[in-house]
């Protein structure tokens, strides 16, 4: 008998039928909505939960751990052109798509695998013919990710297809997760060890990759919540220093490890909210618009040939300070 286990749920918070992994006694569990996007809506180690989901009445009704993907955060005026083909959008925010086309949409899941050390779940969402993701986007890719749990840990492996005979993929990937504020907003601290700051004009990068001097905040040591007030795009992140959450509070850090692929994060703390999001991307912000203005180092588009696959990781790692 496996000593991590998974069953059939109900997220509590958002009422989403899900799937619940757990280590043994509970030490650690998680929680994934495969018909709500495979949002991960839950991440608790030692009794803590990591993750703040409720349902939002805004362009995501669902907090949590949105996917975003093709295209991660905003796209000018809802389009973009990729060696000559024009990509439209429905504009959701100020004129701009926001977050992306499968953070809402049912993924395919495969039964969970349990073992003595880890328990995993596999899902995966496809462009094909005939859905309505395809008569956005029609390019035909499949996106799968496989969400795997450890006594301190939850890792998330990509893996994305071009299942096209003839089109290019031009693709970025990112999380939206929504952390909790645990104990006084000052307890918390952040460190995001990025090189540059994006500069922006109304939340849209303008490609200009500036010394953390210029920007909003210099992250590279860890800074409190108390006074930040962000909502911006950094670049330069490297997998040997990644993203940390100090809850001093509690005496735990919560370290987002990411690989080298993943190279720009979105930092977005609002002042009066309960949560702060610390997203890993793939790409910047607009990439595919950067991209066709011969930006490539500030957009980091992917791109994948016909047939051609790719695989990358996250991993949260939740340890004592």
């Amino acid at each position: 008998m496996s000593l991590f286990s998974y069953r059939r749920d109900q997220h509590a918070e958002t009422g989403q039928p899900s799937i619940h992994l757990s280590a043994p006694d509970e030490r650690a569990s998680a929680q994934i909505a495969p018909e709500a996007g495979c949002n991960l809506l839950s991440f608790q180690v030692e009794g803590t939960e990591y993750i703040y989901a409720r349902p939002a009445a805004s362009v995501l009704k669902l907090l949590g751990t949105p996917i975003l993907y093709p295209m991660p955060n905003r796209v000018r005026d809802g389009q973009f052109t990729f060696e000559g083909r024009t990509f439209t959008f429905p504009t959701n925010m100020g004129g701009h798509f926001i977050h992306g086309l499968v953070r809402e949409q049912p993924w395919q899941m495969d039964e969970p695998v349990a073992s003595d050390d880890s328990v995993a779940c596999t899902a995966r969402i496809r462009f094909a013919p005939g859905t309505d993701l395809y008569k956005l986007f029609p390019i035909r890719n499949t996106l799968e990710v496989t969400y795997t749990l450890k006594t301190d840990s939850i890792r998330m492996d990509w893996r994305v297809q071009n299942d096209d005979e003839q089109q290019r993929l031009p693709f970025g990937l990112a999380i939206h997760p929504y952390f909790p504020i645990i104990g006084p907003r000052e307890s918390v601290r952040i460190q995001v060890p990025a090189a540059k700051w994006m500069e922006a004009e109304n939340l849209m990068p303008t490609g200009r990759l500036l010394d953390l001097n210029d920007g909003p905040a210099d992250l590279r040591q860890p800074v409190s919540l108390a006074a930040l007030n962000l909502d911006d795009v950094f670049w330069g992140m490297q997998s040997d220093a990644p993203a940390t959450i100090y809850f001093d509070s509690i005496g735990r850090t919560l370290t987002l490890g990411a690989d080298d692929w993943f190279t720009h994060v979105v930092v977005y703390t609002p002042q009066g909210q309960p949560y702060f999001c610390i997203e890993n991307q793939s790409c910047s912000t607009d990439a595919h618009n950067l991209y066709a203005q011969g930006l490539q180092r500030a957009a980091h588009l992917s791109i994948l040939d016909p047939g051609q696959s790719f695989a990358t990781w996250l991993e949260w790692r939740v340890a004592s300070q």
